[in-house]
């Protein structure tokens, strides 16, 4: 019994290490902030590139205001993006990938 235990906590830890959106679901799944889906969705439809979005939410999540979020106005005064956390540069960039091809892959499913 000990052993099994060891094990799925040990799996838990490493699965953590390798999703990079780990500390962005403790918001963003929690209704705390906006869903991934359309805070993606915002971002393409200003910016209209992937590469585009993903240099803006970078920018965005490297130093979070009010004006650099994609978000309207409403979303905005909701979640207030000015309070969003920040995180060191090399989670924000793997998180913006992260959810760059999560997001694609369900727009993708989405269109059959």
């Amino acid at each position: 019994m000990g052993k099994i235990i060891f094990l799925i906590f040990s799996v838990s830890i490493l699965c953590a290490d390798e999703n990079p959106l780990i500390k962005c679901n403790e918001c963003h799944g929690a209704y705390v902030a906006p869903p991934y889906k359309k805070v993606y969705k915002h971002y393409l439809l200003k910016y209209s590139s992937k590469s585009r979005v993903e240099r803006a939410m970078i920018d965005f999540l490297s130093a979070p205001t009010f004006q650099k979020s994609a978000m309207p106005k409403g979303m905005k005064k909701r979640f207030n993006p000015d309070t969003h956390l920040v995180f060191e540069a090399t989670i924000i960039k793997k998180a913006v990938k992260s959810l760059i091809e999560k997001e694609d892959i369900n727009i993708t499913l989405n269109l059959y």
